[in-house]
């Protein structure tokens, strides 16, 4: 049997997503959600990293710089005022 959970759409267009929700799709606070149609459904799914975006930084990193690790960096708290866009 599927799971339902309710989302409130405030008169701003706001929605409230319950927490079970947002542990599911694995998304904090300041990360981005896309609403794919497909045929006649729609889904949410996390955005993932734009790799396209990332190329042209690339000559800008050290040879020497390892590399990110990405889990143990989403673990680590973080204040998102500063992470914001």
């Amino acid at each position: 049997m599927p799971t339902t959970l309710r989302i409130k759409i405030t008169a701003k267009r706001q929605a409230t997503f319950p927490a079970a929700a947002l542990k599911a799709l694995r998304v904090k606070p300041g990360d981005y959600l896309e609403l794919i149609q497909d045929k006649n459904e729609w889904r949410l799914a996390p955005v993932g990293i734009d790799f396209n975006k990332l190329g042209t930084l690339q000559p800008k990193i050290a040879a020497s710089h390892p590399p990110l690790d990405l889990a143990r960096w989403r673990d680590t708290p973080k204040d998102h005022v500063r992470l914001r866009d």
